[in-house]
C-alpha cells in the first residue's frame, strides 16, 4: 500500500457543533471513516482531527452528564487549520522565539512566571503595569526581586472574564516554557529538572502574635491530630490519599528525620523536598484534584480516577478555571488540617551544557525581537480562546456582560467585557489591534486587582 493511499483523510460534513458521540474513538470513526490509531499514531491523528475540529468531553459542558466518555463537538473549521508545529518540535510558532530566549539565559532557577518575566515574554505589559499602578511599584519595591512578580494572578476582585482569560494564558504560558525545555534537555542543550521546595511549619503563634519553637510535647500532640486527620481523607470511598506518604508533610518535616535536625536544616529558608516528600506533595495534588471533581460534577462521593484525564492529567486539569478555583478553595481548607500551615511550590532549574549547540540558536538572535514575536504568537492563540473557550457561567457572571440581566448560560469567553478589554489592550501594546488600544483606560480592571504579588 503507498503513501498516498494510507494519508489520513477527514470530512465533516456529515457533523455538526453541539453533535454529540459517546467517545473520541467514535467521533474519529465518524469523520475519518477508519479506527483511531494507537500509540504515536494516535497522537498524530488526534493532532490532525484539531485542524478539522474542536470537541470537549460533555461532563464538561453538562454537570449532569453521567457518560465519562461520551464528547461533544464545540467548533468545525471549513476551511481546515493550517499545518502549524506546536513549540514541541526544533521549529514551530513557539519554539522558534522561546528556545533563543532560554538558550541565551544561559542559567536559572525559580518559578516559571520569573522564566518568564526575566526572558521579557509580555515585558510591555509589565511596564505597562508599573506606570499606571503606584500600589504595585511600592510592592515590587518591597519584593527581592521584582521579576518574581506574577503578570497572571488572579484574585477575588477581578471580574469572572478576566479571571478566565488569566488562567488560560498563564497555563500556555507555563507549557511553552515546560515543553520546550524539555526539548532542549532531551538535545543535550541545556541539563534541566524540576523539584519541589518546602518551608516547614516548626513554631507556634500566640496570643500577643509573636512565635515561639515548638516544643517536643507540642510537636507529639500535633503530629497526633494531624495523622488522624490524614487517616479520615484517605478512608474515604475512592480516596487516592496515601497515608505513609502524607506523614511526611505534617508541619513540612519529614518524618525520615527527627525535629531538631530539620530546624536545623531549614530555619527560615526554604528547603528542597527529599523524594518521599515529592512524591506526597504530588499524591495529595492528585486527591485535592479528585475532591475538586467532586464538587464540580455535584457528586455524593469522590469519582474513581481510572480513566478521568481531568484528574489524572495535572495540565489538562488547571487549563479549566472553574476547577483552578475550586482546587484553590479546597486545598486553602485541607492543607492545613492534614499538614498545618506549611508551604510547598514547583521550581524549575536549568542551565546550558553544550555551547556549540547553544550558538547554534544564538546566531543572529535578537532578544527584544524575539520577546516580542512569541508574545504575539501568544496572543493570537488568545485570538482562537476568545471564540472558543467555553465559560461556565456562576451567578454574578451576568454583571461582566453587557446586555445582561440575571443569571446567564454557559457560553463562549468572548461575551464577557472585562476578557475583551484585557486582550483588546494587550494587542494594542504590541501592535496587533487595527486601532491603537494605548489610550484606553487602565490596563486592569482596577487598581486592586495588580495588588497581588506573584
Amino acid at each position: 500500500m503507498t503513501k498516498s493511499q494510507t494519508a489520513l483523510i477527514i470530512n465533516t460534513q456529515n457533523i455538526q457543533v453541539n453533535d454529540i458521540f459517546p467517545s473520541i474513538t467514535a467521533l474519529f470513526v465518524a469523520v475519518a471513516n477508519k479506527p483511531l490509531s494507537s500509540g504515536k499514531t494516535r497522537k498524530s491523528d488526534l493532532g490532525q482531527l484539531f485542524r478539522y475540529l474542536e470537541y470537549r468531553k460533555l461532563c464538561e459542558v453538562d454537570p449532569l452528564c453521567t457518560k465519562k466518555n461520551a464528547v461533544i463537538v464545540t467548533k468545525i473549521h471549513n476551511p481546515p487549520l493550517p499545518k502549524e508545529n506546536d513549540g514541541r518540535g526544533r521549529r514551530g510558532i513557539y519554539a522558534d522565539n522561546i528556545r533563543l530566549l532560554l538558550v541565551s539565559l544561559g542559567t536559572f532557577e525559580g518559578k516559571y512566571s520569573t522564566l518568564a518575566n526575566q526572558v521579557g515574554v509580555f515585558s510591555r505589559y509589565f511596564d505597562e503595569l508599573k506606570k499606571n499602578n503606584s500600589e504595585l511599584v511600592k510592592q515590587l519595591e518591597r519584593q527581592t526581586n521584582e521579576l518574581d512578580y506574577n503578570l497572571w494572578k488572579r484574585n477575588e476582585f477581578m471580574a469572572p472574564g478576566e479571571k478566565e482569560y488569566r488562567s488560560i494564558i498563564s497555563e500556555k504560558v507555563k507549557d511553552i516554557l515546560k515543553s520546550n525545555l524539555e526539548a532542549l534537555h532531551r538535545e543535550g542543550t541545556v541539563q534541566y529538572e524540576a523539584h519541589y521546595k518546602i518551608i516547614p511549619d516548626t513554631s507556634l503563634t500566640m496570643e500577643d502574635y509573636r512565635t515561639k519553637p515548638m516544643s517536643k510535647a507540642e510537636e507529639i500532640e500535633g503530629w497526633e491530630e494531624h495523622r488522624k486527620a490524614i487517616e479520615r481523607e484517605a478512608s474515604r470511598k475512592n480516596s487516592v490519599l496515601n497515608t505513609e506518604l502524607a506523614e511526611h508533610l505534617i508541619f513540612g518535616i519529614d518524618k525520615a528525620y527527627s525535629l531538631d535536625y530539620q530546624l536545623l536544616r531549614a530555619g527560615e529558608n526554604p528547603v528542597i523536598c527529599s523524594p518521599e516528600q515529592e512524591a506526597a506533595i504530588e499524591n495529595y495534588q492528585f486527591y485535592v484534584r479528585q475532591c475538586a471533581m467532586k464538587e464540580y460534577r455535584h457528586l455524593d462521593k469522590l469519582p474513581v480516577v481510572d480513566g478521568e484525564e481531568l484528574i489524572t492529567k495535572s495540565g489538562l486539569f488547571f487549563q479549566n478555571p472553574r476547577l483552578v478555583q475550586i482546587y484553590n478553595k479546597i486545598d486553602n481548607k485541607l492543607r492545613p488540617l492534614l499538614f498545618g500551615n506549611i508551604r510547598f511550590w514547583r521550581e524549575i532549574e536549568y542551565r546550558v551544557i553544550d555551547e556549540k549547540k547553544a550558538e547554534r540558536y544564538l546566531k543572529g538572535f535578537d532578544q527584544r525581537q524575539s520577546a516580542n514575536r512569541l508574545s504575539q504568537k501568544i496572543l493570537e492563540y488568545m485570538d482562537k480562546q476568545l471564540e472558543n473557550h467555553i465559560v461556565e457561567a456562576k451567578p454574578d457572571d451576568w454583571k461582566d456582560i453587557p446586555g445582561a440581566f440575571g443569571r446567564v448560560p454557559d457560553g463562549a469567553l468572548r461575551r464577557y467585557q472585562s476578557a475583551v478589554k484585557l486582550h483588546k489592550k494587550l494587542k494594542g501594546l504590541y501592535g496587533m489591534n487595527d486601532k491603537d488600544g494605548s489610550n484606553d483606560t487602565d490596563i486592569s480592571t482596577g487598581q486592586e486587582i495588580n495588588a497581588v504579588s506573584g
